[in-house]
């Protein structure tokens, strides 16, 4: 699963701000009660100290297969935020397409699998706070019975019993205290384990060779992707020629995304090869092919900087090929309403330009390159049908060339695409022009239906 930190992060928090100072505090409290029992009677001081190795060999077991649960627990509350992530930004078109169940089992999978995590974590730490206790009585009871034979013998004064039995408290308080930041202090080796892991990921190796001008062609053959058990993609395999238009549609967690991702090595197939041109995607020098590959993402990447700046984010775009994408991108409009056009600095986040402008914003950034591959990610779900028909009709025009893969929800938009690829649960279920799949698959002619009388997006 995809790596998701901010809870990690919060333990990690947690555990500096209320853990460390009271284990740092607890130990030195553990140690100083140990040296002050020895001084009194060094033998009974042993046999009460002896407690520590047991609660500690005991804590070390529980902590041993509390930190995996704790892991595994971390990457499913990742699922179980994915799924209802992709339940909300997908909400129409699930109900559109009656899967409101099949929603519905994936978060109660998700969840029923967080809360059996959850309940065996906690039988681990109900097992450890009474181990504790029993042996802090046990030690209590051998002062009782070794100390009271020491005082009835005239070896060890009542004042000196009395001061033993109330330093065994100061040594008990303090591990007691730590056993009830076990469960802090679990949780934030597992997140420290996670957040290392992907601080420390190998970088992306490249090792490609091959310095050339795509055409365009392209050949998805066999690909799958899993993340751990679950497969985001299965066997999946298409050919898109240079210079045509080719539209993948599918349910929420279809894998689209991620097919986007390996045509731009984001991400990499577990099985399964792509080539450009024939030519294997890692056979590429990387610098070489993503200069040729633009991607829009689906999520809005805004930076607080001026509109220039943000659609020429690299460096060899030049003036007139950032004025040819935002003309395609249809901004003329609304760059020209600014107070500064192109100089204007757009605000963190872009927080004050609406949904269509953002998305039309990441479409002129990726077009400023002049790619020969242009890879969309759902770009026009807030733009309206005619705006939308309107940059399809310029991208043609303006870049007459380009291989366009665009992922999107609205058969509208790809019904005289040359190419209509249709996947759910990660696997491709038919492919073919608008005209071939609405006679020869019955999936791809209930969405169409169902999206005759959805309201269009106006931004």
């Amino acid at each position: 699963n995809p790596f998701n930190g901010s809870s990690d992060v919060d333990s990690i928090k947690m555990f500096v701000s209320q853990a460390i100072v009271s284990i740092v505090s607890s130990i030195v409290l553990i140690i100083g009660a140990g040296i002050l029992l020895i001084n009194i009677k060094w033998r009974l001081g042993l046999i009460v100290l002896m407690i520590i190795p047991v609660i500690a060999v005991t804590f070390l077991l529980v902590f041993k297969k509390v930190k995996v649960l704790f892991a595994k627990g971390q990457e499913v509350i990742d699922w179980l935020n994915k799924v209802i992530n992709e339940s909300i930004l997908g909400a129409a078109l699930i109900r559109v397409l009656n899967a409101q169940s099949t929603e519905y089992g994936k978060f109660m999978d998700a969840n029923g699998e967080a809360k059996t995590l959850g309940m065996s974590i906690l039988r681990l730490f109900a097992m450890l706070i009474p181990i504790i206790v029993l042996t802090s009585n046990l030690a209590r009871l051998a002062v009782v019975t070794v100390g009271g034979h020491y005082v009835i013998s005239g070896s060890m004064k009542i004042g000196e019993f009395t001061a033993f039995s109330t330093y065994i408290s100061l040594l008990i308080f303090p591990i007691l205290i730590i056993g009830f930041m076990s469960n802090v202090i679990a949780r934030a080796s597992a997140s420290y384990g996670r957040i290392y892991a992907t601080l420390n990921a190998a970088d992306t190796v490249d090792n490609g060779t091959v310095d050339r001008r795509l055409e365009g062609n392209l050949a998805v053959e066999g690909v799958s992707v899993f993340y751990g058990e679950k497969a985001a993609l299965k066997d999946v395999s298409f050919t898109v020629k240079a210079g045509t238009r080719t539209a993948i549609i599918g349910p929420t967690a279809a894998g689209k995304s991620q097919l986007l991702y390996l045509l731009t090595t984001l991400i990499r197939p577990n099985t399964g090869t792509i080539t450009y041109d024939g030519i294997p995607i890692d056979s590429y020098r990387q610098d070489v092919l993503l200069s040729q590959i633009g991607l829009a993402f689906q999520d809005s990447i805004i930076f607080n900087m001026s509109l220039r700046e943000n659609i020429a984010f690299n460096s060899r775009v030049t003036e007139d090929a950032l004025l040819k994408a935002v003309q395609t991108a249809e901004l003329d409009d609304f760059v020209s309403s600014l107070p500064q056009g192109l100089d204007t600095i757009v605000s963190e986040r872009g927080n004050s330009l609406s949904g269509g402008q953002k998305q039309r914003i990441m479409l002129a950034r990726a077009l400023a390159i002049e790619p020969k591959v242009l890879l969309l990610d759902d770009f026009t779900a807030r733009v309206d049908n005619h705006t939308e028909q309107k940059i399809l009709a310029n991208v043609a025009a303006n870049y007459p060339d380009i291989t366009l893969v665009s992922i999107t929800q609205k058969i509208s938009s790809a019904k005289d695409f040359e190419q209509i690829i249709l996947l759910m649960e990660g696997e491709l279920v038919a492919k073919g022009r608008h005209e071939e799949l609405m006679k020869t698959c019955p999936e791809y002619v209930q969405i169409y239906d169902s999206q005759q009388s959805l309201p269009q997006h106006q931004d």
